[in-house]
């Protein structure tokens, strides 16, 4: 038989086996071409300084080439190691490193070919479907599919650089290992951790790393020390390695108790405590990959799901927009009849808040420095008149008010307000060094002292949550009234603002008109105040960058921006979760096919004292189940846990609660579909042994 004979002869017998390996390159490479048609695609080039989507494109990439060359690497070396004794007996006959290295070469090309271009029809077709829920998102910026030279050397390179690697890999392998080592790898199992000590450690650590972390997080405890924190996110990440393989022993051991369970599911106990310390790191990786899936779909689901709840809640007037000196000079009678003679009649709220835009300084740990040029400052009487409150404060009281819910510990640190125009602050140092450096700078000033203890923390609907070119409202401070008027009095007239807040039914027609009237007071042109946001403005552009900021803001427009951005998010993160699923599948799909002549010789020595095959499927069916279940089930208890942290400064955790829980009923549904296949690809595989 000649050596072309052999290698055709020999892919022919292992096509079926090699189906896994293609769909893996072909699903990686389509991945690869989605995602290069939108890091390339004209449309959004041009429109990279008005959406957030070329940012996150170019992160998922990143995420997906990483994962690429993890998961099909250890693809390939789970396909080698299945192929051991194959490769052992050619080595046997007389093949030498050169034929072996041919033959691999001849196999990979041969892979690589039909799955890349496989993968670029497969990315071509549904990248135009992709194309189209992802403009069913994207309300303003609609990107048309276009087929381009980049897309293609992107994908294309990068997996052939996969591919590349994978190769010096296999050759690593066989050159590196001996024949009997050879023979022997599909039968070398891992050794794993299998001491009951270090499991009882590890569940221990994680049990109270998982206790700590939340507290620590929202400074309850320690502080909110960064070093606790971090330690006990590599715990909670690197005990359920030893969990695992440690799991089933200390199991055992509690088993031993109830003697009738323990005995009619020894065999399992048996050989499952085998498996499991040997599959230590598969079980681990498919762990990480469910829990990462679930927590990144979870979390942007659960954002653009609430995205109207959550816009609402922190924008509580519809319109809001700021008076400075001559600019944006209108009365709440006149705003009032506008918006009336546009049809929006009833008006709920059309009130006027009075502010100060004063530099501030805080106590950063003994050392003060500048915390914003521009803090907004408010009088206690106009703050209650506002919301109907009755906060009674002292000339050395203040209250940090902010719009938002959180459930954060903080505490506002010793504070300074200083009567300086922003410019000046700005030429400041961040960084001023002690107290006495401090005031030493500020020597003239009017000033106002505030301990951290004086400084009370609230959450009220007060103000929209929103951040322009110049101002940024959500945060701001309130202070006696006595206060505020000495401060008022210091400071120049630019800096006394107000900000008009208006409720009520106010449609996009009347806010339109609202604009062009403030924009025809102000004297500005056509060109002014024409998108919502404008992010292309160079530093020398600074007047013009503040002129445009004072433009309206409308909450419809803040949907319809945080719809876009969410819903972006969350479409792109779901096709990295669906990767992250299948590849969880698959990884444990070629570990279990991998043990298939193990399995029969272990089948062997079970029918000889007497298992029949009926019982022999039962106990391989209890052992898939558990090896695909203890996974799904620590990965989604991981995975939820850490979506629960993520969530936990919010004022609502129920709803996005609820819509991980969904997720991740779905990739529990998932995963017992896997169980399923490969059980039934097992008991085909050992065919006539049963």
């Amino acid at each position: 038989m000649t050596f072309s004979a052999m290698i055709r002869k020999n892919f022919l017998f292992h096509a079926k086996k090699y189906i896994s390996l293609y769909f893996v390159n072909t699903l990686i490479v389509a991945i690869l071409f989605m995602f290069g048609s939108l890091l390339y695609n004209p449309d959004i080039l041009r429109q990279v300084g008005n959406t957030t989507l070329y940012s996150i494109v170019r992160m998922a990439l990143t995420g997906v080439v990483l994962f690429s060359i993890v998961f099909v690497t250890y693809s390939n070396l789970s396909f080698l190691k299945y192929r051991g004794k194959e490769l052992g007996m050619y080595i046997t006959l007389g093949m030498t490193a050169k034929d072996l290295t041919r033959l691999l070469l001849l196999e990979n090309l041969g892979i690589a070919a039909v799955s890349l271009c496989s993968g670029l029809i497969t990315g071509a077709v549904f990248g135009k479907l992709f194309y189209m829920g992802l403009n069913q998102i994207l309300l303003e910026h609609k990107l048309r599919f276009v087929l381009n030279a980049g897309s293609l050397l992107l994908s294309g390179g990068i997996f052939l650089i996969i591919a590349c690697v994978n190769f010096a890999f296999n050759l690593i392998y066989i050159r590196k290992m001996s024949v009997a080592r050879i023979l022997q790898s599909a039968h070398v199992r891992e050794t794993g951790v299998r001491s009951s000590g270090w499991g009882v450690l590890a569940l221990v650590l994680f049990i109270v790393s998982v206790i700590l972390l939340p507290g620590t997080l929202l400074h309850n405890w320690f502080d909110g020390n960064q070093v606790v924190a971090v330690i006990c996110i590599v715990l909670t990440l690197i005990c359920p390695y030893v969990m695992i393989g440690t799991g089933i022993n200390l199991f055992k051991s509690v088993m031993k108790r109830f003697r009738r369970f323990y005995n009619h599911n020894l065999l399992v106990m048996s050989n499952l405590s085998h498996r499991l310390a040997s599959y230590t790191t598969t079980l681990y990786i498919v762990t990480l990959l469910i829990a990462g899936a679930l927590f990144f779909i979870g979390m942007t689901y659960s954002m653009y799901a609430a995205t109207k709840e959550t816009v609402q809640r922190n924008n509580p007037f519809d319109v809001l927009f700021v008076e400075s000196g001559k600019a944006n000079v209108m009365n709440e009678p006149e705003i009032a009849a506008l918006l009336a003679d546009n049809g929006d009649t009833v008006l709920s709220q059309n009130e006027t808040l009075e502010y100060i835009a004063l530099p501030e300084f805080r106590n950063f740990k003994g050392k003060w420095g500048m915390w914003d040029t521009q803090s907004m400052i408010l009088a206690e009487r106009a703050f209650n008149e506002l919301l109907g409150t009755r906060y009674v404060l002292a000339e050395h009281q203040a209250l940090f008010a902010r719009v938002q819910l959180e459930n954060l510990d903080f505490q506002v640190p010793d504070t300074i307000l200083a009567a300086i125009q922003p410019e000046q602050a700005e030429a400041m140092p961040l960084d001023s060094g002690g107290k006495a450096e401090l005031l030493q700078d500020l020597q003239g000033t009017v000033i106002q002292e505030y301990e951290a203890a004086g400084i009370a923390e609230v959450s009220e609907p007060y103000v929209n949550w929103v951040a322009t070119a110049s101002s940024y409202f959500g945060q701001a401070l309130v202070v006696d009234d006595g206060v505020y008027e000495r401060l008022k009095a210091a400071v120049t007239a630019v800096q006394i603002r107000k900000v008009h807040l208006l409720s009520g039914n106010i449609s996009e027609a009347g806010f339109t008109a609202l604009v062009d009237e403030l924009r025809e007071r102000n004297g500005y042109d056509a060109s002014y105040w024409s998108t919502p946001y404008r992010h292309n403005l160079g530093a020398e552009d600074r007047m013009r960058a503040e002129q445009e900021a004072m433009r309206p803001v409308y909450r419809g427009e803040l949907l319809s921006r945080e719809l876009e951005a969410n819903g972006t998010v969350f479409f792109i993160t779901m096709f990295l979760g669906a990767l992250f699923i299948i590849a969880s599948g698959l990884v444990l799909y070629h570990k279990v096919l991998s043990d298939i002549d193990m399995q029969k010789e272990s089948m062997a020595s079970l029918k000889r004292i007497g298992v029949t095959p009926k019982e022999f499927q039962q106990l391989v069916s209890k052992e898939l189940s558990i090896l695909f279940m203890l996974p799904a089930v620590f990965g989604l208890g991981l995975g939820y846990y850490y979506f629960y942290i993520a969530f936990s400064n919010t004022g609502v955790l129920h709803g996005p609660l609820g819509r991980a829980a969904g997720v991740a009923a779905v990739f529990f549904l998932l995963q017992i579909a896997f169980c399923f296949a490969s059980r039934r690809k097992y008991f085909s595989e050992l065919g006539r042994e049963l």
